[in-house]
């Protein structure tokens, strides 16, 4: 997966400022945890990334342009239509404060929120095809109550992002089709009700069952689904899940072991009553399917597993009922995703002064983490897959070298790609016997392989030039 194309023919005005971004691409590529500095080859490369990053003609939409285009490209390869994964994430830089940087951390800290698009294959693997964009906002103070009159009228509502997004990739994949899937914060009656009136397609987790439906003053989405027979069975893997250090997160989501959960399936065609919180939209009914996904018999001590999934896609039948299931995981993919951009990319400990340069380096740092995504998940999903999916055969060369010259265990005659993931995470100190590698280890492992590829690469250009004289 070379990084190079993915940032190829954008349009910064200036071929200088061009050919800057691809050079600065593949210096952060070849180490996304490494700064700045220790990245920079010299004090001039140095002070040209500065200097790239705090231009004012270059902007992050034109820096990521590129790598959405490549993007489609692969949504186009797909046989069935693309998930799109939204989902917003906050990016924390510490107590110092910077220029037009909001509160995060509970007002305590500097920085902003980013709100993203990614596009991920529907299979078994989950593949993250790329990004499609993302949006950013700040705050001043505590977060707006969404729903409210004044929050509804007001054009500073960040509750907007969501509509926003949607239209904005559905602009960019022209006839493409693809499937909007969102957590529980998109659960908004006026979202909805917009992405319906727009034709668009969605899968969105419901935050609340006690929805009022159309008829009847006192029936609501769980009354219904509580009577709707079960179509579908599934087995699904849990993953174990820690206690989290904030209460509102630890409601929503209690703390587990791993476990193999079977699931039943149900659902249901319903038509919502516009609540008063949602008094601006015209909309006064909405008819929408519901998905029940529930763990009817979980293991004593344990929480069940309960979504409900609100669609515009059929349910007639259970496979229809588990293909809108099989959408909604994977909206997970985009959580790992902002574990390579916090982790894998350290973009949270880049030591730079402003907004402008700190979006700008977050458009740059999309698809490399973006790459470092698909490799652990192709590793992971498609163990099997021959080692030249994710890595060019120079790369391969180089990664048997580095592991022989550190005494680490030689990649196989016909290395899969969870061999070189391995490989890769053994030249970042992974211990093979402490499970999967993590994303700081596996981005220190490719830090050094990519040095020792580069060096690769100019050694053999200069005996090339040496046969030719």
């Amino acid at each position: 997966m070379e990084i190079r194309g993915e940032y190829e023919g954008a349009d910064l005005g200036d071929e200088r400022r061009e050919h800057r971004l691809v050079r600065l691409a593949e210096q952060l590529a070849r180490a996304p945890a490494t700064s700045f500095p220790k990245a920079a080859t010299s004090d001039s490369e140095l002070e040209a990334t500065y200097r790239f990053l705090g231009n004012d003609r270059v902007t992050p939409e034109e820096i990521l342009m590129p790598h959405v285009r490549r993007t489609l490209a692969r949504m186009a390869k797909q046989a069935a239509p693309v998930v799109v994964v939204h989902d917003t994430t906050e990016f924390n830089f510490g107590a110092s404060e910077r220029e037009d940087l909001g509160k995060v951390g509970r007002g305590k800290s500097f920085g902003f929120y980013g709100h993203f698009a990614l596009a991920v294959a529907r299979d078994e693997r989950r593949m993250s095809l790329g990004g499609l964009g993302f949006s950013t906002h700040t705050r001043t103070g505590q977060k707006g109550i969404r729903g409210h009159s004044e929050m509804q009228a007001t054009e500073d509502n960040e509750g907007r992002r969501w509509a926003d997004l949607v239209e904005e990739v559905e602009q960019t994949v022209g006839g493409l089709p693809v499937i909007h899937v969102m957590d529980r914060e998109a659960d908004a009656y006026a979202l909805m009700a917009s992405m319906v009136a727009g034709g668009r397609r969605f899968v969105v987790r419901s935050a609340s069952s006690k929805r009022k439906l159309v008829g009847d003053d006192d029936l609501s989405v769980s009354d219904v689904l509580s009577r709707a027979a079960t179509i579908a069975k599934r087995t699904v893997s849990l993953s174990a899940r820690k206690a989290s250090k904030l209460p509102s997160y630890r409601k929503h989501h209690p703390p587990r072991r791993a476990r193999d959960a079977e699931l039943s399936v149900s659902c249901q065609t319903v038509t919502l009553r516009r609540p008063a919180s949602a008094s601006a939209c015209k909309d006064h009914a909405l008819t929408l399917n519901v998905v029940r996904v529930f763990e009817p018999s979980p293991p004593d001590g344990e929480p069940p597993v309960e979504w409900r999934l609100w669609t515009t896609e059929p349910v007639e039948t259970a496979a229809q009922a588990l293909d809108v299931v099989d959408a909604y995981r994977c909206r997970w993919v985009i959580e790992e995703y902002f574990r390579a951009l916090k982790s894998g990319c350290d973009f949270e400990g880049r030591q730079l002064e402003s907004m402008h340069t700190l979006l700008n380096a977050l458009a740059l740092f999309v698809p490399i983490a973006w790459r470092l995504l698909a490799l652990r998940t192709l590793a992971r999903e498609a163990p099997n897959t021959p080692a030249s999916s994710a890595l060019t055969p120079s790369l391969l060369r180089c990664l048997s070298f580095l592991l022989r010259h550190h005494k680490r265990p030689d990649l196989p005659p016909n290395p899969t790609a969870r061999d070189a993931l391995l490989g890769i995470a053994g030249l970042g100190g992974h211990i093979k016997n402490n499970g999967d590698p993590g994303w700081i280890v596996l981005g220190r492992g490719l830090d050094t392989l990519l040095a020792a590829h580069l060096g690769y690469l100019a050694a053999r250009a200069e005996a090339e030039k040496c046969d030719q004289s």
